[in-house]
């Protein structure tokens, strides 16, 4: 359910279910020519860096005692480094520890994952700090809270998290959300730029991010409908701050803007045909051609009387015609011409000459 919250803002599931059979993605065929310098640590290179860490840490003895004993019993690789990891940031930091798992309980943000700047020595081992902060960005973007996801996900770097593919990923769609069209570009393009293991998931949907935000114009319709829709995430998240206001006032300038300038198109256009229609106007001539003046050759005028014979009164046709010439209108025709031509019977009964006018 949580990866599909981000996918559904993007497309929909039969969309998505129709590039699950797409053919491998081709690095040539995209452009994408970020060098793939990215790799996840191995469990030696993270054992090697605890115990340079426990040399030089200030952290209590029993702790690192704790740590290397975790690590020096699982040299078999029976525990996934995940797992691993997990438990290692237990041990050396249980402030960070309490705050993800508080999170991953209750679902209501516990704030941004701060260390003491005073006192560098107590801090955990590096690589765990980066877990720590790609676990909690990673479960914040499943719950929509995009701009914190990104203060956590915005840290490590590819080649210091267990799977630099979904730190990449995840990174990449608020970025995409947020509309940081450049950066969402550059995050995309590094993710795409290796094809062989990816996902087919992160594939098909960094795929369809990068086509949609590279289109995304300033100012333009499309970023403002983002924009609201943006708006309206926060303010279901509870939030109507000063950034909310900022956003919402943006959006009504860049409105405001689109309708000044319609408003402006609209009067060069009317303009344009004004001065059209001046132009024709001056090319017609003030008087009209020799030729279309009337003649002045005059006549008497008379014409020839006609004999206009009555030679038929409608009136006269027999009731038992006329009934089936009615029958026949009504089948074919809409009521009221029925009810004309029973007039024009009547009228021509009275006055028989009327059949003939």
């Amino acid at each position: 359910m949580s990866f599909r919250r981000i996918v559904c803002s993007l497309t929909s599931i039969a969309v998505l279910g129709g590039l699950f059979c797409m053919p491998r993605f081709v690095q040539a065929e995209a452009g994408l020519a970020v060098p793939d310098r990215w790799s996840p640590p191995s469990r030696e290179q993270l054992a090697e860096e605890l115990t340079t860490w426990s040399q030089t840490s200030h952290v209590p003895v029993e702790t690192k005692t704790q740590l290397l004993e975790l690590w020096n019993n699982i040299s078999d690789s029976s525990l996934p480094l995940r797992e691993l990891l997990d438990r290692s940031l237990e041990i050396s930091s249980a402030e960070i520890w309490e705050k993800l798992d508080s999170f991953r309980q209750t679902g209501n943000y516990q704030g941004p994952i701060e260390l003491d700047t005073t006192n560098v020595d107590s801090w955990p081992p590096q690589f765990l700090i980066h877990h720590a902060k790609f676990v909690y960005g990673k479960w914040l973007a499943e719950k929509g809270l995009y701009d914190e996801a990104l203060n956590e996900l915005g840290e490590p770097l590819p080649d210091q998290v267990v799977d630099p593919a979904a730190l990449l990923f995840f990174e990449a769609s608020c970025q995409h959300y947020l509309l940081k069209k450049e950066e969402c570009v550059t995050t995309l393009k590094q993710l795409l730029s290796r094809s062989e293991g990816l996902p087919i998931r992160y594939l098909a949907v960094s795929q369809m991010m990068l086509k949609d935000i590279e289109p995304l114009e300033t100012d333009s319709l499309d970023e403002v409908a983002r924009l609201m829709r943006d708006i309206e995430r926060r303010l279901d998240l509870g939030r109507a701050g000063k950034k909310v206001r900022k956003t919402e006032e943006d959006v009504v300038a860049k409105l405001d803007k689109m309708i000044e300038d319609l408003e402006e198109q609209r009067k060069q256009q009317q303009q344009q045909q004004q001065q059209q229609q001046n132009q024709n106007g001056s090319n017609n001539p003030m008087r009209p051609m020799q030729d279309s003046m009337p003649g002045t050759e005059s006549g008497p005028g008379d014409v020839d009387k006609k004999e206009m014979e009555h030679k038929h009164d409608w009136g006269d046709v027999p009731p038992k015609e006329r009934q089936e010439a009615l029958q026949q209108i009504s089948n074919e025709y809409p009521s009221h011409y029925r009810r004309a031509i029973e007039e024009y019977f009547r009228k021509i009964a009275r006055d028989p000459s009327a059949g003939n006018n």
